[in-house]
Protein backbone atom coordinates (compact mmCIF):
# COMPACT_ATOMS: atom_id res chain seq x y z
CA UNK A 1 0.00 0.00 0.00
CA UNK A 2 1.48 3.35 -1.04
CA UNK A 3 1.26 6.83 0.43
CA UNK A 4 0.10 9.91 -1.46
CA UNK A 5 0.37 13.36 0.13
CA UNK A 6 -0.75 16.80 -1.01
CA UNK A 7 0.03 20.31 0.16
CA UNK A 8 -1.64 23.41 -1.27
CA UNK A 9 -0.99 27.15 -1.26
CA UNK A 10 -0.21 30.00 -1.22
CA UNK A 11 -2.35 30.45 1.91
CA UNK A 12 -0.36 33.04 3.87
CA UNK A 13 0.11 35.24 0.81
CA UNK A 14 -3.61 34.99 0.03
CA UNK A 15 -4.68 35.87 3.58
CA UNK A 16 -2.63 39.06 3.31
CA UNK A 17 -4.91 40.23 0.48
CA UNK A 18 -7.88 40.59 2.85
CA UNK A 19 -8.82 44.08 4.04
CA UNK A 20 -12.10 43.17 5.72
CA UNK A 21 -13.27 40.29 7.89
CA UNK A 22 -15.23 38.64 5.08
CA UNK A 23 -12.27 38.95 2.71
CA UNK A 24 -9.87 37.24 5.11
CA UNK A 25 -12.49 34.57 5.77
CA UNK A 26 -12.91 33.84 2.06
CA UNK A 27 -9.14 33.89 1.47
CA UNK A 28 -8.86 31.08 4.01
CA UNK A 29 -12.13 29.29 3.23
CA UNK A 30 -11.31 29.05 -0.47
CA UNK A 31 -8.44 26.67 0.29
CA UNK A 32 -10.39 24.69 2.87
CA UNK A 33 -13.26 24.24 0.43
CA UNK A 34 -10.85 23.21 -2.34
CA UNK A 35 -9.34 20.58 -0.05
CA UNK A 36 -12.72 19.35 1.20
CA UNK A 37 -14.16 18.86 -2.28
CA UNK A 38 -10.98 17.23 -3.55
CA UNK A 39 -11.00 14.77 -0.63
CA UNK A 40 -14.67 14.00 -1.21
CA UNK A 41 -14.05 13.12 -4.87
CA UNK A 42 -10.99 11.02 -4.00
CA UNK A 43 -13.07 9.05 -1.47
CA UNK A 44 -15.84 8.53 -4.00
CA UNK A 45 -13.51 7.39 -6.78
CA UNK A 46 -10.97 5.20 -4.97
CA UNK A 47 -10.07 2.98 -2.04
CA UNK A 48 -8.14 5.81 -0.38
CA UNK A 49 -7.80 5.76 3.40
CA UNK A 50 -6.98 9.20 4.79
CA UNK A 51 -4.43 9.35 7.60
CA UNK A 52 -4.71 13.11 7.95
CA UNK A 53 -7.09 14.79 8.15
CA UNK A 54 -9.67 12.60 9.85
CA UNK A 55 -12.47 12.48 7.29
CA UNK A 56 -15.96 12.35 8.72
CA UNK A 57 -18.67 11.90 6.08
CA UNK A 58 -20.83 14.52 7.81
CA UNK A 59 -17.93 16.96 7.53
CA UNK A 60 -17.98 16.56 3.75
CA UNK A 61 -21.49 17.98 3.46
CA UNK A 62 -21.57 21.23 1.53
CA UNK A 63 -23.10 23.38 4.28
CA UNK A 64 -20.61 24.02 7.10
CA UNK A 65 -21.74 27.45 8.35
CA UNK A 66 -18.60 29.12 7.12
CA UNK A 67 -16.14 27.12 9.20
CA UNK A 68 -13.19 25.94 7.12
CA UNK A 69 -11.98 22.77 8.86
CA UNK A 70 -9.70 21.34 6.19
CA UNK A 71 -5.97 21.90 6.47
CA UNK A 72 -3.63 22.69 3.58
CA UNK A 73 -2.41 19.08 3.56
CA UNK A 74 -3.55 15.49 3.37
CA UNK A 75 -1.80 12.13 3.62
CA UNK A 76 -3.58 9.02 2.40
CA UNK A 77 -2.93 5.35 1.73
CA UNK A 78 -4.19 3.45 -1.29
CA UNK A 79 -3.54 0.28 -3.27
CA UNK A 80 -4.98 1.53 -6.54
CA UNK A 81 -5.11 5.34 -6.64
CA UNK A 82 -2.61 6.97 -9.00
CA UNK A 83 -1.06 10.44 -8.96
CA UNK A 84 -2.62 11.08 -12.35
CA UNK A 85 -6.10 10.42 -10.93
CA UNK A 86 -5.46 12.79 -8.04
CA UNK A 87 -4.12 15.44 -10.42
CA UNK A 88 -7.27 15.13 -12.53
CA UNK A 89 -9.44 15.76 -9.48
CA UNK A 90 -7.33 18.74 -8.42
CA UNK A 91 -7.64 20.29 -11.88
CA UNK A 92 -11.41 19.74 -11.78
CA UNK A 93 -11.62 21.56 -8.45
CA UNK A 94 -9.41 24.41 -9.65
CA UNK A 95 -11.76 24.84 -12.57
CA UNK A 96 -14.80 24.68 -10.27
CA UNK A 97 -13.41 27.52 -8.15
CA UNK A 98 -12.57 29.47 -11.30
CA UNK A 99 -16.12 29.09 -12.64
CA UNK A 100 -17.57 30.26 -9.31
CA UNK A 101 -15.24 33.27 -9.27
CA UNK A 102 -15.88 34.09 -12.95
CA UNK A 103 -19.63 34.09 -12.31
CA UNK A 104 -19.20 36.33 -9.25
CA UNK A 105 -16.98 38.94 -10.92
CA UNK A 106 -18.58 38.60 -14.38
CA UNK A 107 -15.34 37.83 -16.23
CA UNK A 108 -14.44 35.44 -19.05
CA UNK A 109 -14.42 31.92 -17.55
CA UNK A 110 -11.55 30.65 -19.72
CA UNK A 111 -9.28 33.48 -18.58
CA UNK A 112 -10.24 32.94 -14.94
CA UNK A 113 -9.61 29.19 -15.29
CA UNK A 114 -6.15 29.85 -16.68
CA UNK A 115 -5.47 32.20 -13.77
CA UNK A 116 -6.48 29.74 -11.05
CA UNK A 117 -4.62 26.85 -12.66
CA UNK A 118 -1.51 28.97 -12.16
CA UNK A 119 -2.42 30.56 -8.85
CA UNK A 120 -3.55 27.53 -6.83
CA UNK A 121 -0.35 25.66 -6.08
CA UNK A 122 -0.58 21.91 -5.51
CA UNK A 123 2.38 19.69 -4.69
CA UNK A 124 1.94 15.91 -4.67
CA UNK A 125 4.23 13.30 -3.13
CA UNK A 126 4.05 9.53 -3.62
CA UNK A 127 5.99 6.74 -1.91
CA UNK A 128 5.87 2.98 -1.42
CA UNK A 129 8.27 3.21 1.52
CA UNK A 130 7.23 1.72 4.85
CA UNK A 131 7.46 4.73 7.16
CA UNK A 132 7.79 4.13 10.91
CA UNK A 133 5.92 7.36 11.62
CA UNK A 134 4.16 8.24 8.34
CA UNK A 135 2.57 11.49 9.56
CA UNK A 136 5.89 12.84 10.85
CA UNK A 137 8.15 11.47 8.13
CA UNK A 138 5.98 12.58 5.22
CA UNK A 139 5.20 15.93 6.89
CA UNK A 140 8.93 16.69 7.06
CA UNK A 141 9.14 16.23 3.30
CA UNK A 142 6.07 18.39 2.70
CA UNK A 143 7.30 21.08 5.13
CA UNK A 144 10.27 21.69 2.85
CA UNK A 145 7.92 22.84 0.10
CA UNK A 146 7.22 26.57 0.25
CA UNK A 147 4.28 27.54 -1.91
CA UNK A 148 4.34 31.25 -2.67
CA UNK A 149 2.32 33.30 -5.12
CA UNK A 150 3.61 32.46 -8.59
CA UNK A 151 4.51 35.01 -11.24
CA UNK A 152 1.30 35.07 -13.21
CA UNK A 153 1.03 35.51 -16.95
CA UNK A 154 -2.20 37.49 -16.88
CA UNK A 155 -3.47 41.03 -17.34
CA UNK A 156 -5.83 40.91 -14.33
CA UNK A 157 -5.65 39.52 -10.81
CA UNK A 158 -9.02 37.79 -10.67
CA UNK A 159 -8.58 36.74 -7.04
CA UNK A 160 -8.14 40.35 -5.90
CA UNK A 161 -11.26 41.28 -7.85
CA UNK A 162 -13.16 38.46 -6.13
CA UNK A 163 -11.94 39.27 -2.60
CA UNK A 164 -14.40 42.12 -2.21
CA UNK A 165 -16.95 42.00 0.58
CA UNK A 166 -20.04 42.60 -1.56
CA UNK A 167 -18.94 40.10 -4.20
CA UNK A 168 -18.06 37.47 -1.59
CA UNK A 169 -21.43 37.73 0.16
CA UNK A 170 -23.24 37.14 -3.12
CA UNK A 171 -21.02 34.28 -4.26
CA UNK A 172 -22.30 30.73 -4.70
CA UNK A 173 -19.52 29.42 -2.43
CA UNK A 174 -20.55 31.62 0.52
CA UNK A 175 -24.24 30.82 0.02
CA UNK A 176 -23.54 27.07 -0.16
CA UNK A 177 -21.40 27.22 2.97
CA UNK A 178 -23.94 29.12 5.09
CA UNK A 179 -27.06 27.75 3.40
CA UNK A 180 -28.06 31.32 2.54
CA UNK A 181 -26.48 34.66 1.73
CA UNK A 182 -24.30 35.32 4.79
CA UNK A 183 -24.37 38.54 6.77
CA UNK A 184 -20.78 39.06 7.84
CA UNK A 185 -20.16 41.38 10.72
CA UNK A 186 -17.46 43.91 10.08
CA UNK A 187 -14.47 43.69 12.37
CA UNK A 188 -15.60 46.69 14.40
CA UNK A 189 -18.96 45.00 14.96
CA UNK A 190 -17.18 41.91 16.33
CA UNK A 191 -15.31 44.11 18.76
CA UNK A 192 -18.40 46.08 19.79
CA UNK A 193 -21.05 43.36 19.71
CA UNK A 194 -22.09 43.90 23.35
CA UNK A 195 -22.65 47.61 22.87
CA UNK A 196 -25.10 47.88 20.00
CA UNK A 197 -24.77 51.39 18.65
CA UNK A 198 -23.03 52.72 21.76
CA UNK A 199 -19.46 52.06 20.58
CA UNK A 200 -18.13 54.89 22.77
CA UNK A 201 -19.14 53.13 26.00
CA UNK A 202 -15.68 51.58 26.44
CA UNK A 203 -12.52 52.00 24.47
CA UNK A 204 -11.78 48.28 24.95
CA UNK A 205 -14.58 47.47 22.52
CA UNK A 206 -12.76 49.35 19.78
CA UNK A 207 -9.99 46.75 19.81
CA UNK A 208 -9.94 43.37 18.13
CA UNK A 209 -7.91 40.28 19.01
CA UNK A 210 -6.50 38.16 16.21
CA UNK A 211 -5.37 34.79 17.49
CA UNK A 212 -3.07 32.24 15.90
CA UNK A 213 -2.73 28.88 17.68
CA UNK A 214 -0.49 25.89 17.01
CA UNK A 215 0.17 22.61 18.82
CA UNK A 216 3.48 22.11 20.65
CA UNK A 217 5.51 18.89 20.57
CA UNK A 218 2.84 17.24 18.48
CA UNK A 219 5.48 15.00 16.93
CA UNK A 220 6.29 13.43 20.29
CA UNK A 221 2.61 12.83 20.90
CA UNK A 222 2.21 11.19 17.50
CA UNK A 223 5.19 8.91 18.17
CA UNK A 224 3.61 7.77 21.42
CA UNK A 225 0.41 6.72 19.65
CA UNK A 226 0.32 3.33 17.97
CA UNK A 227 -2.72 4.15 15.85
CA UNK A 228 -2.16 7.16 13.58
CA UNK A 229 -5.86 7.25 12.74
CA UNK A 230 -6.55 7.88 16.42
CA UNK A 231 -4.30 10.95 16.29
CA UNK A 232 -6.33 12.41 13.42
CA UNK A 233 -9.60 11.52 15.18
CA UNK A 234 -8.49 13.26 18.40
CA UNK A 235 -7.48 16.40 16.49
CA UNK A 236 -10.83 16.34 14.71
CA UNK A 237 -12.62 16.14 18.08
CA UNK A 238 -10.59 19.12 19.25
CA UNK A 239 -11.56 21.10 16.15
CA UNK A 240 -15.27 20.49 16.75
CA UNK A 241 -15.00 21.52 20.39
CA UNK A 242 -12.85 24.54 19.49
CA UNK A 243 -15.48 25.83 17.05
CA UNK A 244 -18.15 25.57 19.76
CA UNK A 245 -15.94 27.37 22.31
CA UNK A 246 -14.99 30.12 19.86
CA UNK A 247 -18.58 30.78 18.84
CA UNK A 248 -19.78 30.64 22.47
CA UNK A 249 -17.32 33.41 23.32
CA UNK A 250 -18.64 35.47 20.40
CA UNK A 251 -15.54 35.13 18.23
CA UNK A 252 -15.22 34.21 14.57
CA UNK A 253 -13.29 31.07 13.53
CA UNK A 254 -11.42 32.01 10.36
CA UNK A 255 -9.58 28.69 10.09
CA UNK A 256 -9.76 25.50 12.15
CA UNK A 257 -7.55 22.65 10.95
CA UNK A 258 -6.01 20.04 13.23
CA UNK A 259 -3.85 21.89 15.75
CA UNK A 260 -3.86 25.14 13.73
CA UNK A 261 -6.36 27.91 14.47
CA UNK A 262 -6.95 31.46 13.27
CA UNK A 263 -9.59 33.42 15.19
CA UNK A 264 -10.99 36.96 15.24
CA UNK A 265 -12.29 37.85 18.69
CA UNK A 266 -13.49 40.79 20.79
CA UNK A 267 -11.25 41.60 23.76
CA UNK A 268 -14.26 41.40 26.09
CA UNK A 269 -17.52 39.51 25.82
CA UNK A 270 -20.09 38.09 28.22
CA UNK A 271 -18.02 38.99 31.26
CA UNK A 272 -14.94 37.22 29.91
CA UNK A 273 -11.73 38.34 28.22
CA UNK A 274 -9.85 36.96 25.26
CA UNK A 275 -7.50 35.28 27.76
CA UNK A 276 -10.44 33.23 29.05
CA UNK A 277 -10.97 32.05 25.48
CA UNK A 278 -7.31 30.98 25.26
CA UNK A 279 -7.71 29.08 28.52
CA UNK A 280 -10.83 27.32 27.26
CA UNK A 281 -9.13 26.30 24.00
CA UNK A 282 -6.12 24.98 25.92
CA UNK A 283 -8.44 22.81 28.03
CA UNK A 284 -10.31 21.65 24.91
CA UNK A 285 -7.00 20.60 23.35
CA UNK A 286 -5.83 18.70 26.42
CA UNK A 287 -9.16 16.92 26.80
CA UNK A 288 -9.36 15.90 23.13
CA UNK A 289 -5.79 14.62 22.89
CA UNK A 290 -5.84 13.11 26.41
CA UNK A 291 -2.22 14.09 27.03
CA UNK A 292 0.06 16.64 28.66
CA UNK A 293 2.74 15.80 26.10
CA UNK A 294 1.39 18.25 23.52
CA UNK A 295 0.16 21.72 24.46
CA UNK A 296 -1.20 24.71 22.58
CA UNK A 297 0.71 27.97 22.07
CA UNK A 298 -0.86 31.25 21.00
CA UNK A 299 0.16 34.40 19.18
CA UNK A 300 -2.26 37.26 19.82
CA UNK A 301 -2.39 40.72 18.26
CA UNK A 302 -4.54 43.36 19.95
CA UNK A 303 -5.18 46.23 17.57
CA UNK A 304 -7.57 49.13 17.07
CA UNK A 305 -10.44 48.05 14.82
CA UNK A 306 -9.37 50.42 12.02
CA UNK A 307 -5.78 49.13 12.04
CA UNK A 308 -4.88 47.43 8.71
CA UNK A 309 -6.15 43.87 8.96
CA UNK A 310 -3.28 42.27 7.04
CA UNK A 311 -0.78 43.90 9.43
CA UNK A 312 -2.72 42.66 12.47
CA UNK A 313 -2.69 39.14 11.00
CA UNK A 314 1.05 39.38 10.47
CA UNK A 315 1.59 40.59 14.04
CA UNK A 316 -0.34 37.61 15.42
CA UNK A 317 1.48 35.14 13.20
CA UNK A 318 4.88 36.59 14.12
CA UNK A 319 3.93 36.53 17.80
CA UNK A 320 3.16 32.81 17.55
CA UNK A 321 5.94 31.49 15.35
CA UNK A 322 8.60 34.08 16.15
CA UNK A 323 8.06 34.33 19.91
CA UNK A 324 5.68 31.85 21.60
CA UNK A 325 7.03 28.78 19.79
CA UNK A 326 10.57 29.79 20.83
CA UNK A 327 9.65 30.27 24.49
CA UNK A 328 11.42 27.79 26.75
CA UNK A 329 9.08 24.84 27.18
CA UNK A 330 6.66 26.33 24.62
CA UNK A 331 3.04 26.18 25.92
CA UNK A 332 3.13 29.97 25.76
CA UNK A 333 1.07 33.07 25.00
CA UNK A 334 2.77 35.88 23.08
CA UNK A 335 0.81 39.15 22.95
CA UNK A 336 1.56 42.05 20.61
CA UNK A 337 -0.50 45.22 21.14
CA UNK A 338 -0.72 48.23 18.84
CA UNK A 339 -2.73 51.06 20.36
CA UNK A 340 -4.67 53.67 18.39
CA UNK A 341 -2.20 56.26 19.73
CA UNK A 342 0.68 54.47 18.00
CA UNK A 343 2.13 53.04 21.21
CA UNK A 344 3.00 49.35 21.03
CA UNK A 345 4.12 46.75 23.56
CA UNK A 346 4.68 43.00 23.66
CA UNK A 347 5.17 40.19 26.13
CA UNK A 348 5.39 36.41 26.17
CA UNK A 349 4.71 34.12 29.12
CA UNK A 350 4.37 30.37 29.64
CA UNK A 351 0.83 29.27 30.42
CA UNK A 352 2.05 27.00 33.21
CA UNK A 353 4.10 29.76 34.85
CA UNK A 354 2.97 31.25 38.16
CA UNK A 355 3.29 34.74 36.68
CA UNK A 356 0.65 33.97 34.03
CA UNK A 357 -1.80 32.84 36.69
CA UNK A 358 -1.15 36.02 38.68
CA UNK A 359 -1.59 38.11 35.51
CA UNK A 360 -5.00 36.52 34.88
CA UNK A 361 -5.97 37.05 38.53
CA UNK A 362 -5.06 40.74 38.28
CA UNK A 363 -7.10 41.11 35.08
CA UNK A 364 -10.18 39.65 36.77
CA UNK A 365 -9.69 41.75 39.92
CA UNK A 366 -9.40 44.97 37.89
CA UNK A 367 -12.27 44.30 35.48
CA UNK A 368 -14.61 43.19 38.27
CA UNK A 369 -13.57 46.35 40.15
CA UNK A 370 -12.48 44.28 43.13
CA UNK A 371 -9.25 46.28 43.19
CA UNK A 372 -8.20 49.73 42.00
CA UNK A 373 -4.83 50.62 40.55
CA UNK A 374 -3.13 54.01 40.93
CA UNK A 375 -3.22 56.20 37.83
CA UNK A 376 -0.16 55.61 35.60
CA UNK A 377 1.12 52.97 38.03
CA UNK A 378 3.35 51.35 35.39
CA UNK A 379 5.02 54.72 34.68
CA UNK A 380 5.80 55.12 38.37
CA UNK A 381 7.23 51.61 38.49
CA UNK A 382 9.28 52.31 35.36
CA UNK A 383 10.84 55.36 37.00
CA UNK A 384 12.20 53.07 39.75
CA UNK A 385 13.33 50.31 37.39
CA UNK A 386 17.02 50.52 38.33
CA UNK A 387 16.13 50.40 42.03
CA UNK A 388 14.07 47.23 41.61
CA UNK A 389 16.87 45.65 39.62
CA UNK A 390 19.36 46.27 42.45
CA UNK A 391 17.38 44.88 45.40
CA UNK A 392 16.82 41.37 46.69
CA UNK A 393 13.31 39.99 46.25
CA UNK A 394 12.86 39.95 50.05
CA UNK A 395 13.02 43.77 50.03
CA UNK A 396 10.35 44.25 47.36
CA UNK A 397 7.46 44.72 49.81
CA UNK A 398 9.24 47.40 51.85
CA UNK A 399 10.41 49.11 48.64
CA UNK A 400 6.79 49.24 47.42
CA UNK A 401 5.75 50.71 50.77
CA UNK A 402 8.33 53.47 50.40
CA UNK A 403 7.35 54.29 46.79
CA UNK A 404 3.59 54.16 47.37
CA UNK A 405 3.54 55.85 50.77
CA UNK A 406 0.53 58.15 50.58
CA UNK A 407 -2.68 57.50 52.52
CA UNK A 408 -4.62 56.77 49.30
CA UNK A 409 -2.17 53.99 48.48
CA UNK A 410 -2.94 52.31 51.80
CA UNK A 411 -6.69 52.92 51.70
CA UNK A 412 -7.83 52.63 48.08
CA UNK A 413 -5.01 50.91 46.23
CA UNK A 414 -3.58 48.52 48.84
CA UNK A 415 -4.96 45.27 47.37
CA UNK A 416 -4.24 46.30 43.78
CA UNK A 417 -0.64 47.18 44.63
CA UNK A 418 -0.30 43.88 46.48
CA UNK A 419 -1.40 41.93 43.38
CA UNK A 420 1.01 43.93 41.19
CA UNK A 421 3.81 43.25 43.66
CA UNK A 422 3.06 39.52 43.64
CA UNK A 423 3.04 39.51 39.84
CA UNK A 424 6.34 41.39 39.80
CA UNK A 425 7.86 38.95 42.28
CA UNK A 426 6.75 35.92 40.26
CA UNK A 427 8.28 37.40 37.09
CA UNK A 428 11.55 38.44 38.70
CA UNK A 429 13.30 41.78 39.13
CA UNK A 430 15.68 41.66 36.19
CA UNK A 431 15.25 44.47 33.66
CA UNK A 432 13.84 42.14 30.98
CA UNK A 433 11.24 40.76 33.39
CA UNK A 434 10.27 44.25 34.52
CA UNK A 435 9.64 45.21 30.88
CA UNK A 436 7.33 42.20 30.66
CA UNK A 437 5.47 43.45 33.73
CA UNK A 438 5.03 46.92 32.22
CA UNK A 439 3.62 45.37 29.03
CA UNK A 440 1.23 43.23 31.07
CA UNK A 441 0.01 46.28 32.99
CA UNK A 442 -0.42 48.20 29.72
CA UNK A 443 -2.46 45.28 28.35
CA UNK A 444 -4.71 45.39 31.41
CA UNK A 445 -5.23 49.12 30.78
CA UNK A 446 -6.40 48.33 27.24
CA UNK A 447 -8.80 45.68 28.58
CA UNK A 448 -10.05 48.19 31.15
CA UNK A 449 -10.82 50.64 28.36
CA UNK A 450 -8.22 53.29 29.16
CA UNK A 451 -7.33 55.54 26.26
Amino acid sequence: MKYIALTIGPIVDTLSLGRKTSEVWMASYLFSSFMKKSIKKIKERSDAKFIIPFVDDALLEEQDNGVGMFHDRFILQSDTLTLEEVETILEEEKDAIAMMVAKSIKKDSDKVKAFFRQYLQTYLFESNEKFKHPILDISKIMDSIELHTPILDTDEDYLRLFLNRDIILGSDLAKASFGKKPSFEAIDAIAAQELGDDVDASNAYKYIAIIYADGDNLGEYIKSQGDVTKVSKNLFEFDKKAVASIEHYGALPIFIGGDDLIIFAPLLNKGETVFDLLDTLSKDYKKALKTDESTLSFGVSLTYYKYPLYEALERARDALFGVAKNHEGKNAVAVSTQKHSGQSFDFCVGKDEDSYEKFLTLIKSVLKEEVELPHAVHHKLQSHQMLFKSIESERLESTFDNIFNEDIHKDTFEQGLKEIRELMLSLGLEEKEQEKLFSMLSTIKVLRGDR
